[in-house]
């Protein structure tokens, strides 16, 4: 039996993904702050699944999470980490608050996360993580600069990760898709065909497919990506702002 760990499991790629590597040889360990949420993606799943709740910018929780599993005496063959917020604002409009509040969850939780998950105790040597970064890191659109900020800090820690995860044999990368048929924000991944006009104008190979992300995802947790490390694979979609 394998065990895989995904972050932000309750909506949009997390909660594909989370299908996706269910089976009847796998349990998926599914987190997020909201347990009514998780529980349905849990009915979802064709194979085995555990529902956590855990609000990711606490690092207290954190920690219960992982002694919950260790209680439990699971550990973790692979971990996706989907949780993140995005907005666009630009500097002169951007409040404080919110810019801390991104980096808590989309750059200090993945940190939180990666510290617990290498520990012996949690993981099994030749355990993968895949962060999902964004194609924005590089793209240095106008208005993007905190979401930019925070995603480029989780490709850094992936490099860095990388070389300190190398006496384990665990690997780290992050995914970098540009525009994704999936709504951050809501349950419901519903683009009306202006906002498909207005993304298709700034990546000509349309709206990347959330299931299209998620054969990244599992080919990077799976033994064909043993030789990747400390890598950020770009979904462009022929991006060009």
């Amino acid at each position: 039996m394998k065990y895989y760990l995904v972050a932000g499991a309750s909506s949009g790629i997390g909660r594909e993904t989370a299908k996706q590597l269910s089976d009847g040889e796998t349990t998926v360990v599914l987190v997020s702050r909201r347990r009514d949420a998780l529980e349905r993606v849990q009915k979802e799943l064709t194979g085995n699944g555990i529902v956590i709740p855990c609000d990711l910018t606490i690092p207290d929780e954190i920690e219960h999470l992982f002694q919950i599993l260790s209680n439990q005496k699971i550990k973790l063959d692979g971990m996706v980490y989907c949780a993140g917020i995005c907005f666009t604002k630009s500097l002169k409009v951007m409040d404080k608050g919110e810019l801390e509040n991104m980096f808590r969850i989309n750059v200090f939780g993945f940190y939180e996360m990666c510290r617990y998950f290498q520990k012996v105790k949690v993981s099994n040597k030749g355990a993968s993580i895949v962060g999902i970064s964004s194609y924005s890191a590089v793209a240095r659109e106008t208005g993007m600069s905190a979401y930019a900020m925070t995603k480029e800090a989780m490709n850094v820690q992936v490099q860095v990760l990388a070389k300190e995860f190398l006496k384990r044999k665990i690997r780290i990368n992050t995914v970098m898709p540009a525009y994704v048929m999936s709504k951050m924000q809501g349950d419901e991944n519903v683009w009306t065909e202006e906002e498909i006009a207005w993304a298709e104008q700034k990546q000509p190979l349309g709206l990347i497919p959330i299931g299209g992300v998620v054969k990244i995802i599992r080919f990077l947790l799976s033994d064909d990506a043993k030789y990747i490390t400390g890598e950020s694979i770009a979904m462009s979609a022929g991006y060009h702002g």
